[in-house]
């Protein structure tokens, strides 16, 4: 009876403490944490250090506090952390309050300055974003968003007008001997997207991408901020009612995970066991004749879950033993840790569970380390426990590494658990539509810009061969001109050996001379013309044809019309031989004083047969003009 009793009661405890932690917390808010703070003013970098193209601003709007980082991205291979700010909500505001636009815009404002040409990302809950690392056959470029599409449907049931659908190509890989493409496909609320998207511009911050935390972190890993050493990693994160484990390969995300145990059951543990210890005191302190009356005590000895929340926090941060005013019992670090080590069991048996999954159905590799964030990345214990148990290195993500430049900034947290709070900010103030899944930048969107960017691509490629053809017919206009003006110098070095120079008295002198000596020349030819006649008629005229005469008029008289009289030259001859080749003779004869240079135009005048020394012969006279 009293097993029932006591079944009955702690079933009874747990009721009223999810009531009141229900209503203490409203139900969807971000997951608390404890985190470095700085003031809530404006930093001097903000007015010092100008934006720059490439600087991004990554923004995690957590449970209790909101974190930023900014930084200028220099290249794909070197990023710069410019400022970063942790600002906790004052007791009136929460991420679903009316107040908290403006104390956002307010915050960006002050965080970012004047400028807003920068890249804002923010991220959403991934409770309800799923992730599938998928295998597609190898296919062409524009069949990749089919294949994957399809390939997914079959493992997840999702409406498109509620859920948005987008994957990233991880890459190339042989899979049982067939080259496949690896991809990770994922699906997202497209309400929560919307919500996020039009917050931020209603308080005049446009937002360039919406991504997850997981997707945050893989960041982190690509651009080795956090250095993977090439090894599989696991990322653990302990929230408030649920937890996420997350396996990278080669700084991809491969496998991600949400399990129903988080640091509230671990709170409800150590109020159950305090509950127990003051309900076991009660039932000592009273009589026998008022057990009818218990319940009413127990009711009273219910303890209060802000007070819980007080213990384990205190407990986890190494605070001291805590005493419990109203048994007088102390507290001590291993009493704590055994109230809530079951939970602690329960979350590492997922854990183990997820890694053996990965191991069987991704990579046979072991994951060489499991990093822990959230609040419980400051519990040593939680470390040694789970090193214990999984026998893998636990650790805290680092985001302050040696990888990014902090520009001057004067200080950065002390403890690894303060460093860890912004590994989601800094992780999204990396991001980029290259590096980064972007829900409201989508395959889609990327296909648009993919078209426009091989247009510009082709018309830069045109424009590049004309100028390439302008620029071939320049360099041999160039060549031609250098060759001209190489002439021009030979030349010029020729005329400068002429002694005297050439001048133009120089030139009418000479012509001068020319001219007189032409005319010397031709009075010579007139002069020696009629012997130059007969010795061309001598060389001329063939055996067969004897000349009987030869007369000249050699006189240029002028005529009536003031034309000169032409040279003419008249010829008797008598040709020999046959007369069936007297016409012959006579033509081959006249053909060839035709083609002197001294005569022109010859004609037979008359021409007739007659008997000469009893053998017939021909007799012809020709006229000629001379040249």
């Amino acid at each position: 009876m009293a097993k029932k009793d006591e079944i009955s009661s702690t079933e009874k405890l747990l009721g009223l403490i999810r009531q009141k932690e229900n209503r203490a917390e409203p139900p969807g808010s971000p997951e608390p944490s404890e985190t470095f703070q700085k003031p809530p003013q404006q930093t001097i970098l903000s007015n010092v250090v100008p934006m720059r193209k490439g600087t991004a601003v990554g923004i995690d709007i957590g449970y209790h506090e909101l974190k930023l980082a900014r930084i200028n991205r220099v290249s794909d291979k070197r990023q710069e952390l410019i400022d970063f700010i942790s600002i906790p909500y004052e007791e009136d505001i929460t991420p679903s309050s009316t107040k908290f636009p403006h104390f956002l815009r307010d915050t960006l404002k002050n965080f970012c300055g004047r400028n807003k040409k920068i890249a804002l990302w923010n991220a959403i809950s991934s409770a309800k974003v799923e992730t599938r690392n998928l295998k597609i056959p190898k296919v062409s470029k524009k069949q990749i968003d089919n294949a994957t599409y399809w390939t997914l449907k079959k493992d997840l049931s999702f409406n498109e007008d509620e859920m948005l659908f987008d994957y990233e190509v991880i890459g190339d890989v042989v899979e049982d001997g067939i080259n496949k493409i690896e991809v990770m496909a994922y699906i997202a609320p497209r309400q929560e997207i919307a919500q996020q998207k039009n917050l931020f511009e209603k308080i005049g911050f446009p937002l360039t991408g919406i991504s997850i935390i997981p997707f945050a972190l893989q960041n982190l890993f690509r651009t080795d901020v956090v250095d993977t050493l090439g090894k599989d990693i696991c990322s653990l994160f302990i929230g408030r009612d649920w937890s996420r484990i997350v396996i990278y390969s080669n700084g991809n995300l491969v496998l991600s995970r949400g399990i129903k145990a988080g640091i509230r059951s671990m709170i409800e543990a150590v109020a159950q066991e305090i509950s127990k210890s003051k309900m076991d005191m009660a039932q000592e302190s009273v009589q026998p004749s008022e057990s009818s009356i218990f319940g009413i005590e127990e009711e009273s000895y219910i303890l209060d879950i802000d007070e819980a929340r007080k213990i384990f926090f205190d407990h986890i941060c190494n605070a001291e033993p805590i005493l419990l005013e109203e048994t007088g019992h102390i507290l001590r670090e291993h009493d704590v840790f055994g109230m809530i080590q079951p939970a602690l069991e329960r979350l590492v048996k997922q854990v183990e569970r997820t890694l053996s999954h990965y191991y069987l159905h991704f990579n046979k590799d072991r994951v060489s380390k499991v990093y822990v964030s959230g609040q419980m990345s400051v519990y040593e214990r939680l470390f040694v426990f789970m090193k214990e148990q999984l026998d893998i290195p636990i650790d805290t993500m680092n985001p302050f590494s040696a990888r990014l430049n902090y520009m001057g900034i004067a200080t950065i947290p002390e403890t690894l658990s303060e460093k860890e709070a912004f590994a989601p900010a800094i992780g999204m103030a990396l991001s980029n539509n290259s590096l980064t899944p972007n829900f409201i930048y989508t395959f889609k969107d990327k296909q648009i810009a993919d078209n426009a960017r091989k247009v510009n691509q082709s018309i830069v490629a045109g424009i590049l061969f004309f100028l390439a053809i302008c620029f071939g017919l320049f360099l041999w206009g160039n060549n031609l001109i250098d060759e001209k003006r190489l002439e021009l110098a030979k030349l010029q070095a020729e005329v400068e050996t002429f002694k005297p120079l050439v001048n133009k008295n120089l030139i009418i002198d000479l012509a001068s001379k020319t001219r007189n000596k032409r005319k010397a020349i031709k009075e010579l030819g007139e002069k020696y013309k009629g012997l130059a006649v007969i010795n061309e008629i001598s060389s001329i005229t063939p055996p067969e044809i004897r000349l009987l005469s030869i007369s000249a008029t050699m006189d240029k008289k002028p005529q009536s019309n003031g034309k000169q009289s032409k040279q003419q030259l008249e010829l008797e001859g008598v040709i020999l031989g046959d007369r069936l080749t007297f016409e012959s003779t006579l033509a081959g004869y006249i053909v060839k004083l035709k083609g002197s240079p001294l005569f022109q135009t010859p004609s037979v005048e008359n021409k007739s047969f007659k008997y000469l020394d009893k053998k017939e012969v021909l007799i012809f006279t020709a006229k000629l003009d001379l040249v």
